[in-house]
């Protein structure tokens, strides 16, 4: 069963990278083909000469012979070389279009299952195979090495024919004897090969967890950005120990144990058989059975013989292996795409169309308790709504679930009585414009960044960054909206802080000009003077649209038509600011209490220390 699939994935990939390279394998075919007969060039050439000088053969029919063959081993070598030059592109960008079908797949993906951890399991694993070898650049040389060994034995049984059917030697009991000790003698040692490579197989598959630790480190974890934490908080020894280093010279001993021991039981087997062959094939030309030359190409060809079903052996296990590894691409890039959505329009004018949340709850995958939990309300066209509440009572996940990067647990939410599920899924989308407290900009031109796109607006990028508040900083910037973010890709690239990058996430969120806008936490890298122009210019900023507010300093949300207040999880308050002060009990009054008192106190020691001074 488990070579069944093997074989499925491995006609799967070979179809892809027929797909995306047709000339390939083909290409890798040829090359195969003469990497597996200019080896026997030189032991036919011989066995001529040396049959020609037996035979008395004139010097001119000798040297004919010498230059044909050298000129023909010559354009084979030719062939070879321009035939591998030119497969090492075709392997890398097989490899390349893979990779992007994979990122593909992942910027497609609903965003509930990317976020899932089977997800993340599966994306883990599929960087391991990769970082073991798998993948389409080492498929094609795998398959390529399979040709040869498979076009090395025809070749080479096909010369050891023609030299037993010279006289009675394919009669003779002692030949059929002598081949099975050739074929036990080869096969023994071909399944050394296969057995040492399935032994480090394993040795890797057990070294897995502590690779995917590592590479997460290597890769994301220690960057220029979290450099500064790393040495504040000494957290090298906590790094270097997550690497495992005992574990990995561990692995890389067990390999080179085995691969010695492979080694040595090769290099016997193969004295083992070539001294066999050559007391044999020098007995039976003595009796007469064999010319000279014949006894070169019999010998020469039972070492290619061995040497190729060593090889095919071998490049069998490697190129099903890399098809097992293949599994977990393959079932990546099978997962379900985007979240399934009706063929109804969602087209919505700014300040048109209303949202509710219908008796909503949400659970988190292999979370025990609801994030949501029975939640229902309205946002009405053109109002702004402010959602407040402690660390973790759900106001994050319900801009998820509005966004439709979720589907409720239970419940419905519905656009203009209709459930959303119902919409286009691309086109609900195109409603929100959200900037999410966890944004990210990318290492890519600032006015990029800011349309989301390569082609965009000058004017209108210019517009929103203004009314953004980061205009004085856009002015320094001697490439202006050409500007690189960060140094990740371009040396001349700029830092921006993370009230800059708060900005600039504001104005891309202006730029979309969706109807709908959804704030997680806009000011809270700004410092108070953007912060208040940001509120100040917030119904400015906002137009007709209806809003979705969501902060933990409740100063903000007087600027708010309507407020929501969450707890656990639960809705537990609603109404505007004078509303909720009146209810001296209630959550919304708790909060601003405790704030208000905090500004009080902190006001109160700032004028003793001036006073003091």
């Amino acid at each position: 069963m488990r070579k069944r699939a093997d074989m499925l994935h491995l006609l799967r990939c070979l179809r892809e990278i027929q797909k995306c390279e047709p000339w390939a394998l083909p290409m890798a075919f040829v090359l195969a083909l003469m990497e597996a007969l200019i080896p026997l060039g030189a032991p036919v050439l011989s066995a001529i000469f040396v049959d020609g000088l037996e035979q008395g053969a004139s010097f001119k029919e000798l040297a004919l012979a010498a230059v044909i063959g050298v000129v023909i081993l010559f354009i084979m070598n030719v062939v070879r070389g321009k035939m591998f030059r030119c497969g090492l592109p075709h392997s890398e960008y097989c490899n390349d279009l893979m990779e992007w079908k994979f990122n593909d797949k992942s910027m497609d993906m609903d965003y509930a299952r990317l976020d899932s951890a089977e997800t993340a399991g599966l994306r883990a694993r599929i960087q391991n195979d990769y970082d073991w070898g798998c993948g389409a650049y080492y498929m094609i040389p795998q398959f390529q090495r399979c040709c040869v060994g498979v076009i090395g034995i025809m070749a080479s049984a096909a010369f050891l024919i023609l030299v037993l059917f010279q006289g009675s030697f394919w009669l003779d009991w002692s030949t059929l004897l002598f081949f099975g000790y050739v074929f036990a003698v080869t096969f023994f040692s071909a399944s050394v090969e296969k057995r040492t490579f399935q032994e480090e197989e394993t040795l890797k598959r057990q070294f897995d967890k502590t690779s995917s630790r590592a590479n997460y480190l290597m890769r994301g974890g220690i960057t220029y950005r979290e450099g500064k934490d790393i040495r504040i908080y000494n957290a090298q020894p906590l790094i270097k120990s997550a690497l495992r280093e005992e574990e990995r010279d561990r692995m890389v001993e067990g390999e080179s144990r085995l691969e010695q021991r492979a080694g040595a039981l090769d290099g016997a087997a193969s004295g083992i058989l070539m001294g066999g062959a050559y007391v044999f094939v020098v007995l039976r030309s003595l009796q007469g059975a064999l010319s000279a030359g014949a006894v070169v190409l019999f010998a020469s060809s039972i070492y290619r013989f061995s040497e190729s079903l060593k090889i095919l052996a071998k490049s069998r296990s490697e190129i099903l292996m890399n098809a097992r590894r293949m599994e977990s691409t393959f079932a990546y890039l099978d997962l379900p795409g985007l979240l399934e959505g009706g063929c109804l329009p969602a087209g919505m004018e700014a300040g048109k169309g209303e949202i509710e949340f219908r008796d909503v709850s949400f659970t988190y995958p292999g979370a025990g308790k609801p994030a949501l939990s029975h939640v229902s309300f309205r946002l009405h066209p053109g109002e702004k709504t402010a959602v407040v509440g402690m660390n973790g009572s759900g106001k994050t996940t319900l801009v998820k679930l509005l966004c439709r990067l979720y589907d409720p647990s239970e419940g419905s939410i519905l656009l203009n009585g209709t459930d959303i599920r119902e919409y286009e899924y691309e086109e609900y989308m195109r409603l929100f414009s959200v900037v999410f407290q966890d944004f990210k900009l990318l290492a890519q031109p600032l006015g990029e960044n800011v349309a989301a796109a390569q082609e965009y607006q000058q004017e209108r990028v210019w517009e929103c960054l203004k009314k953004a508040g980061f205009a004085a900083r856009l002015e320094r910037m001697k490439k202006g909206l050409a500007t690189s973010l960060y140094r990740d890709l371009d040396e001349e690239g700029v830092e921006v802080s993370g009230g800059e990058a708060q900005k600039i996430a504001l104005a891309r969120a202006l730029y979309k000009d969706a109807p709908i806008v959804v704030l997680d936490e806009p000011t809270a890298a700004l410092d108070p003077i953007s912060e208040h122009e940001i509120y100040s210019g917030f119904h400015r900023l906002i137009g007709d649209k209806t809003a979705v507010f969501i902060s933990h300093r409740l100063s903000s949300c007087r600027f708010c038509d309507y407020i929501l207040v969450f707890h656990e999880g639960e809705l537990v308050q609603r109404g505007n600011h004078e509303e909720l002060l009146k209810e001296d009990k209630g959550k919304y009054a708790v909060m601003w209490q405790a704030q208000a008192r905090y500004y009080e106190e902190d006001g109160a020691d700032r004028s003793a220390a001036n006073g003091g001074a």
